[in-house]
């Protein structure tokens, strides 16, 4: 079992990668390890410093959860996540009867 790399020896393999979006791009060499693009998330200062980077970031799910919550219980039009398909999506999964659309 190989040890994995800290934050620091990934961005130094893909400090020097330059990313080409799209199916524009020729096969890389070995020489590039395993990645094939730099991902913006390098970008963030605190990227190489998470012990395991492929986590999901909790501060992004908290502002989701925060903005659905808060756009359902206000009735924000569109951005509530209470509208006719999900009460469609709970009438195909048959639970909560009381909220199936009629």
């Amino acid at each position: 079992m190989s040890i994995p790399l800290t934050g620091q020896q990934v961005l130094e393999h893909v400090e020097n990668i330059n990313s080409i979006f799209g199916n524009t791009q020729k096969k890389l060499t070995s020489k590039t390890y395993i990645w094939k693009k730099r991902l913006i998330f390098f970008d963030l200062a605190y990227w190489s410093d998470l012990d395991v980077r492929h986590c999901i970031d909790v501060m992004h799910v908290e502002k989701y959860m925060c903005d659905s919550s808060i756009s359902t219980l206000l009735n924000i039009l569109g951005k509530t996540k209470d509208g006719l398909n999900t009460h469609q999506d709970l009438a195909e999964m048959d639970i909560h009867d009381q909220l199936h659309p009629r």
